[in-house]
């Protein structure tokens, strides 16, 4: 090893480590040509392209109806395709109560697309929600990477009710 160079020396001794515990085998196209690549002893180093990690959640505003009904939110998804996800969602209302929540699940809904939450109105307060999400991707080699989901707000108002025209009745007086 005294003829080697430093880069070498490094990478022999790495290698070695790395047989001897069995991390390596010959071929392989994983950490051994990564330290080929990384240490310029000429083996093929295959890039993959990263595809950035990202969600968004939208809702317009919308009337708050009587009873509990359903309010349509809109969710985009960008993930790696060797990736599974799951977005989680939360609402909370002008008070910071939570109202509802949802889930986005890899296999079972698309990557952008439009759901629904169901919200009470004996539950809550008209004005200011909030959607809140966490999205988590797992590749299958490693821990589950978490990232977290900008919040996006809309507003449920309660329909005021127009007020009625009073029609004055004519009465027929009699003299």
């Amino acid at each position: 090893m005294h003829g080697l160079g430093k880069q070498q020396r490094i990478y022999h001794g790495v290698v070695s480590v790395a047989l001897l515990g069995g991390l390596l085998s010959a071929g392989d196209g994983g950490l051994g040509s990564l330290l080929d690549g990384l240490l310029g002893s000429g083996g093929p180093v295959t890039a993959q392209s990263a595809t950035p990690t990202s969600a968004s959640l939208h809702a317009a505003d919308q009337k708050l109806r009587k009873g509990c009904k359903r309010y349509s939110y809109g969710y985009a998804l960008t993930v790696p395709s060797d990736q599974e996800y799951d977005l989680e969602i939360f609402v909370t209302d002008p008070r910071g109560v939570s109202q509802g929540s949802d889930v986005i699940l890899s296999g079972a809904d698309p990557e952008t697309g439009t759901k629904k939450l169901t919200i009470c109105r004996s539950n809550t307060v008209p004005g200011t929600f909030t959607l809140h999400g966490t999205l988590y991707t797992d590749d299958g080699a490693g821990p589950t990477t978490t990232t977290a989901v900008r919040s996006d707000t809309f507003t449920l108002t309660v329909h005021k009710k127009h007020a009625k025209h009073k029609h004055a009745k004519h009465k027929k007086r009699h003299h």
